[in-house]
């Protein structure tokens, strides 16, 4: 079974040093665990979309503070989740 981690990489970034995680493990940890899922690392809107429905939180950093426009940014990646 899956290690026991309160944010889980599902892509490169500076906050992801571990292994990618892949949706099952996010389903079962959803099912499981009482603690919070937390997803982060190179978020984009497909990423937010499929796993929405198994992930608490999402810890969002550069994929919006990169951008010129940070309020537009955060509004098109959780668009899926309106």
């Amino acid at each position: 079974m899956p290690s026991a981690r309160w944010a889980t990489a599902l892509g490169d970034s500076a906050l992801a040093a571990g292994p990618r995680v892949d949706r099952d493990v996010f389903a079962w940890w959803s099912e499981m665990i009482e603690l919070p899922v937390v997803a982060e690392g190179a978020l984009d809107v497909e990423l937010v979309a499929r796993f929405a429905p198994v992930t608490d939180f999402f810890a969002i950093g550069a994929e919006i503070w990169r951008e010129e426009d940070a309020l537009a940014a955060l509004r098109r990646l959780l668009a899926p989740i309106r």
